[in-house]
């Protein structure tokens, strides 16, 4: 019964007195659940601050949802707590900036939410580390960066050429050697009384930092053309203000995944991309198709050859009402199913997408809210169970048709667990997907608030522990029910 106790404590319709008498029961399981409820009153978190333990009182506060008046002062870390809960004052930042333990340093210098002053303070900390994490937050003051940029340390100095406002020529200073004076420390010198003999590999990191920015001048990047660390070199091939004389260059990459990058870059010459649409590589072949500016013969050429992912296609989604026409009467059936995907439909076609023979163009246009649910039980009738799944996912499915495909003896399990989780789906439509074999759809079924009480009920009591508690969270169970439960667990 532990398990339905459990969820009792994420029953969004747990009573207050019930709320207290779980908290009470010293189950540190229980009480985490309950801290983690929504909309918590002040009231539950006063409770849950005085019967919790050191972890819960962190995640209270950290949470936010403590006023600082109220956290608890003899708890350990109180105040990087509230600070970063975003309940301390501008005093509490401060204070918790000079904290004499470098790591509570470092986690104000990675707040997202520190005051500006804070940060820029934080910037000229004694210890490397928690400056490279205040150069690295985009709250730091950009004046700043060059002198950082200057600092004895690589591990700040590949900060500042990670950050999202270093300027150009900042960056290029940083590409070409790591930048001026050469540093005297690296990230592998920390804690030592003596620097390495040798901050090359620190150096590097550095360059290769600055050579991943989009904002670093090209022309420098010449010499990272055959750097080993392809990663970099695949960042910045997808750089859309490359010139086509470089682009033309990175697409003969030995690297499959620079070559990609070049093949989905909007700026590479279109003799390039119809190359790298036969490159012997499939990544690369099916990066064109997702090229935003690919021609539409060669997206269909493409599309012919290719599976291709399930999702929007750039040049699909920027495509005018013409083309979607041509591409949705294509004879290729991926093409079509690249029109199913997009994210804004015509009505009108979706209504010409939903009598397509194709079985990928039906699962792609199933769940489709543009697709009237009229047409829902055609798709059903002509596919059968491929496409159950996808017709569940559509908001507008009857509840009717939820019940004849949870009722087909070829249904699948994925299909099952769209109709559990269906708003319109019947309390008997529920009872077959709790009859059936998929965990995730029984537990689904179990949590509905549309299911029979007597069902629920019987739920709470099964031997499948983790039915049970998906039972006891449903919103529907009886205060009584609920009630009983505890009494059961708790005496």
């Amino acid at each position: 019964m532990r398990d339905a106790l459990l969820g009792l404590a994420d029953n969004p319709a747990l009573p207050a007195g019930l709320f207290a008498r779980l908290l009470a029961s010293g189950d540190d399981e229980a009480q985490y659940t309950l801290a983690t409820r929504e909309r918590l009153t002040p009231s539950q978190v006063r409770s849950l601050l005085a019967d919790g333990d050191a972890s819960l009182t962190c995640l209270l506060v950290r949470s936010g949802l403590v006023p600082w008046p109220d956290v608890p002062r003899d708890h350990p870390g109180w105040l990087l707590d509230a600070v970063l809960g975003g309940v301390a004052p501008a005093a509490g930042w401060r204070e918790a900036a000079a904290d004499p333990d470098a790591e509570v340093r470092q986690e104000v210098a990675c707040a997202l939410d520190a005051p500006v002053e804070v940060i820029a303070s934080l910037a000229h900390d004694p210890d490397p580390r928690v400056v490279a994490d205040a150069a690295c937050n985009p709250r730091l003051p950009p004046e700043l960066l060059p002198d950082l940029a200057r600092h004895p340390s690589t591990v700040v100095r590949q900060a500042v050429a990670g950050h999202e406002a270093a300027p150009p020529a900042l960056l290029a200073a940083l590409l070409a050697d790591g930048g001026q004076p050469a540093p005297t420390r690296c990230g592998a010198c920390h804690g030592r009384d003596r620097g390495c003999a040798d901050h090359a590999p620190g150096i590097r990191r550095v360059r290769l930092a600055a050579a991943g920015h989009p904002a670093v001048p090209y022309e420098g990047l010449t010499a990272f053309l055959d750097a080993a660390e392809t990663w970099t070199v695949a960042t910045f091939a997808a750089r859309p203000d490359l010139p086509a004389g470089f682009l033309t260059r990175l697409a003969a990459h030995p690297s499959d995944d620079v070559r990609a990058a070049v093949a989905a870059n909007p700026a590479v010459p279109e003799d390039v991309l119809r190359a790298l649409a036969a490159d012997p590589a499939n990544e690369v072949r099916r990066a064109v198709a997702d090229n935003p500016a690919v021609p539409l013969d060669l997206l269909i050429a493409v599309a012919a050859r290719e599976r291709l992912p399930t999702e929007p296609a750039p040049r699909v989604e920027s495509a005018g009402e013409s083309e979607l026409r041509t591409l949705a009467r294509s004879r290729v059936a991926q093409v079509r199913a690249l029109v199913a995907d997009r994210t804004h439909l015509p009505a009108r076609l979706a209504e010409q997408l939903a009598r397509d023979p194709d079985i990928a163009v039906a699962r792609r246009i199933a769940a489709r809210p543009e697709l009237d649910p009229e047409r829902l039980a055609a798709l059903v009738e002509r596919h059968g169970p491929p496409v159950f799944a996808a017709v569940a996912r559509h908001p507008g499915c009857p509840a009717a048709l939820l019940h004849r495909m949870a009722a087909d003896p070829a249904v699948t399990r994925r299909a099952m667990r769209e109709i559990a989780r269906h708003p319109a789906t019947r309390s008997e439509t529920l009872l077959l997907c709790l009859a059936g074999q998929d965990p995730t759809a029984r537990h689904q079924a179990a949590a509905n608030p549309v299911l029979a009480l007597s069902a629920l009920e019987t739920l709470i009591d099964a031997p499948d522990s983790s039915l049970a508690r998906a039972a006891a969270s449903n919103p529907a169970l009886p205060e009584a029910t609920m009630e009983r439960v505890i009494t059961r667990c708790l005496g």
